[in-house]
């Protein structure tokens, strides 16, 4: 036959020879290849470390405004916050003849509340477990005062506008970072904040008597923009990414320290006394949806509970002072959006629950990470 010699090796060709050579080589690089991936680590490629895929915009915006962010950027967040609320009360002097007639004086009392608080928040992650966070606001008033009964008449109908605006109670918080999320537990933060007071406070303020309500219509003077005493707060709040949704919760607690002032009375003369601002606990719990990498959906409710104060007038004993408590319950709707990868807006809608909550809260925040 052609190219074979009967007795001795069969001859290749030199083509095939390369050929042949080819395929032993990509073999073994293939084999090689193979062998030293089995040996590097997992999660590394080529022996160095894979990087976790950062998360979205989006979660990101969820994350800073539900929980905390631990950047190492700082973060300049201004916004603007609108409550309003209504409070309406009935006033009844004199007694009912025949269980149908009321003979007397009859009082119909509201006040309508507007709020604005624009405020300044700077944050910035110290390290990947602690960041801390200063917050400056200032706070703008307007209440009106309306009455019905001016005189004992229930036709006649007066009312009263006081408006304030300053500075309010400048705070500052640390964020530290207990544990880390992992596929099983949720991200734990502990935080712990301070309140200066800063603001302007309501205690000896005096009152005056609007002309032509005989009586029936008194006004503070000015409306405060701060608590008076110095607080203190502490907390913690859990978080769970389960994709796409993201859940929060938080508790926290917080202690009014006691003061004194040296007028405590809105009655003419000085009444020197001690402020105990009752404590107040909260809690709240929610979830966000990240719609896509620039969009989320966040549905949570909020609760605090206010305990009620007590105050000491110089000379006398403690008295508390009854309806001083609150219980304040809302639901958020909030909705963020990335304008780019260091720009968000942010904007929430809340309302209220319960008699000592505002009937709404509206809030609009635009963080910049520098």
């Amino acid at each position: 036959m052609d190219g074979f010699n009967e007795g001795y090796p069969m001859a290749i060709p030199p083509d095939r020879k390369k050929t042949a050579y080819v395929l032993t080589g990509l073999l073994a690089g293939t084999f090689l290849s193979t062998a030293a991936f089995a040996q590097t680590a997992p999660g590394q490629v080529d022996g160095e470390p894979v990087r976790e895929a950062q998360p979205s915009q989006s979660v990101r915006d969820v994350l800073r405004e539900e929980h905390t962010l631990f950047s190492d950027r700082l973060t300049i967040e201004p916004g603007i916050t609108y409550t309003y609320s209504d409070r309406s009360q009935l006033a009844l002097s004199g007694f009912l003849v025949l269980d149908a007639i009321f003979l007397g004086n009859i009082s119909v009392d509201s006040v309508e509340s507007h709020t604005t608080t624009f405020d300044l928040n700077l944050r910035y992650g110290l390290t990947n477990r602690l960041e801390a966070e200063l917050s400056l606001p200032y706070v703008y008033r307007s209440s009106t005062y309306q009455t019905i009964g001016a005189g004992g008449s229930t036709e006649d109908y007066i009312d009263a506008n006081v408006t304030e605006g300053g500075l309010g109670d400048i705070s500052a918080s640390l964020y530290y970072r207990l544990l880390p999320e992992t596929e099983s537990r949720p991200d734990v933060v502990l935080n712990f904040g301070v309140r200066a007071p800063t603001g302007k406070h309501a205690y000896g303020v005096g009152t005056r008597e609007i002309e032509g309500s005989e009586g029936n219509l008194t006004v503070p003077e000015e409306l405060p923009t701060g608590n008076g005493v110095w607080g203190v707060s502490t907390g913690v709040s859990v978080l769970k990414t389960l994709d796409p949704a993201i859940v929060f919760a938080n508790v926290g607690y917080t202690h009014n320290i006691e003061e004194n002032f040296s007028d405590i009375s809105s009655d003419e003369g000085q009444v020197p006394g001690r402020i105990d601002l009752g404590d107040s606990i909260r809690f709240g719990f929610g979830t966000a949806f990240a719609l896509n990498p620039r969009f989320s959906l966040s549905l949570s409710y909020s609760h605090q509970h206010a305990f009620e104060s007590k105050i000491t007038e110089e000379g006398r004993a403690q008295r508390t002072l009854i309806g001083s408590g609150a219980n304040s319950g809302a639901v958020n709707l909030g909705a963020t959006y990335a304008m780019s990868d260091r720009t968000s807006l942010v904007t929430s809608v809340g309302v209220g629950l319960t008699d000592d909550a505002p009937d709404i809260t509206l809030t609009f925040r635009m963080p910049f990470q520098m």
